[in-house]
């Protein structure tokens, strides 16, 4: 059978032909989808698979499930008219059909009649830019009892984004969701975000805590990310020769996203996009032409998350985060613990506070200073999240503390990468693979 491998290697889109089971958040994940009213708030690192596991998962165990995706000016009504729209799929090609009890009936019915108050009141409008309304009818219970009637879920993708205060109205449509699971037994709110801690997804009161799940998802293993390209070398024939899986892998730092981009370059620069009819093998000239790849592609992205990091909003005592993304520089790939930190902070700014450090190592995860530094909660270790953003660090920083020109960032971002990559892409200049600029 043949595959495409856009589908193969989707390092945009949650993955189905290369989804790995992560036992160990796998069964809490399925209990508390099971349990009927409680609510799911899933979180960790951006990249680090959470859409994938929780969208296979919904897969197999829902029977309907629809997904909002917020933004920074998403409004908590505009949520609830997102999932309205919805359900009209499941409302006109099912629950129309069936009415198989009189509750159904009364809610087919009360589908109808919204639909028809919103399509009312959007005509009424005589300006080109409409502002859609919602009917007093669409409650957030009646949405509730819409979505339960379907036997489905409610997803808020990236609700982080969504502004603070529009969060705690959030905390009240999961009471709603919960109370009407007495009726419903399946309907649910699971709300993703990418950040530190659950309680920055969502703002809930303490008596919830009980009723709502929060499930971290740490960044993927080694033998995790392995596995994905174990199955595409199956689903694609083709094969990573020695040493080169293991590059990705190093590469990719717990996220598959930077696997499947780099695993998606490589097929790409050899022109296979479905099943390759003879096994093709992967190189590791192939391997460093999908690094010098992927680093011209963000090049501009990679820059940019730095400028958010070390923006500085305010001129205190210490420049925090350049203080702290210098001294990550000192310890390994794999990360430094908060004490190793703090001593290698105080050798670039003496007297450096340990309460400095603990906030903006948190700030630094956050999408406020680009999502640059990550906590594995397997080793205690916070590290860049990824070797690319690593790389751009020690040009920026290199020079500062070696007293060696500094490297042309603005005009040259992917040589200055390259240089913090010497020694892999050397081997790529002899093979006369690399561009010079």
């Amino acid at each position: 059978m043949a595959y495409n491998t856009y589908e193969v290697f989707t390092p945009s889109s949650p993955a189905k032909l290369t989804f790995v089971e992560r036992q160990s958040i796998n069964d809490k994940l399925v209990d508390a989808l099971r349990t009927p009213g409680k609510q799911l708030v899933v979180y960790g690192h951006s990249g680090s698979g959470k859409t994938t596991l929780l969208m296979n998962k919904l897969e197999q165990l829902y029977h309907a499930h629809i997904t909002s995706r917020c933004m920074e000016t998403t409004t908590f009504e505009q949520l609830l008219l997102d999932a309205f729209d919805q359900l009209g799929p499941y409302f006109e090609t099912e629950i129309t059909r069936k009415k198989n009890s009189t509750n159904e009936a009364k809610l087919s019915a009360d589908y109808a009649g919204i639909k028809s108050q919103i399509v009312a009141t959007n005509s009424e409008g005589t300006d080109t830019k409409l502002t859609r309304a919602i009917p007093y009818q669409l409650t957030p219970a009646k949405l509730a009892a819409l979505i339960g009637c379907v036997q489905g879920c409610w997803v808020l993708e990236d609700f982080h984004k969504v502004k603070e205060e529009e969060k705690p109205r959030l905390s009240q449509l999961m009471k709603v969701f919960m109370d009407m699971a007495t009726e419903f037994t399946s309907v649910k709110v699971i709300a993703i975000g990418a950040v530190g801690t659950a309680r920055e997804v969502v703002q809930y009161d303490k008596e919830m805590s009980r009723r709502v799940s929060e499930i971290y998802v740490p960044l993927m293993s080694n033998a995790e990310l392995a596995s994905i390209l174990d199955t595409g070398e199956k689903l694609l024939n083709v094969k990573f020769e020695n040493g080169v899986k293991e590059e990705i892998v190093r590469h990719s730092n717990g996220l598959a996203s930077v696997c499947h981009q780099l695993a998606l370059n490589m097929c790409q620069t050899r022109s296979i996009f479905v099943t390759a009819t003879d096994c093709q093998h992967f190189t590791k000239s192939d391997f460093l032409i999908s690094v010098t790849k992927y680093i011209e592609e963000e090049s501009d992205s990679i820059k940019a998350v730095f400028d958010k990091a070390t923006k500085r909003h305010k001129t205190r005592k210490f420049d925090n985060c350049n203080i702290i993304l210098r001294a990550m520089l000192k310890g390994s790939e794999d990360g430094m613990q908060h004490a190793e930190l703090l001593k290698e902070a105080q050798k670039v700014a003496p007297r450096y506070p340990a309460s400095n450090l603990a906030k903006y190592l948190k700030e630094l995860q956050g999408e406020m200073r680009g999502g640059v530094v990550v906590y594995d909660q397997n080793t205690n270790r916070y590290r860049y999240a990824n070797p690319f953003y690593r790389a751009y660090a020690m040009a920026i920083f290199g020079a500062k503390d070696t007293a060696q020109k500094p490297a042309p960032l603005t005009s040259n971002i992917v040589m200055a990468l390259a240089e913090a990559f010497r020694d892999s892409f050397r081997e790529l200049e002899k093979a006369g693979l690399l561009k010079k600029e």
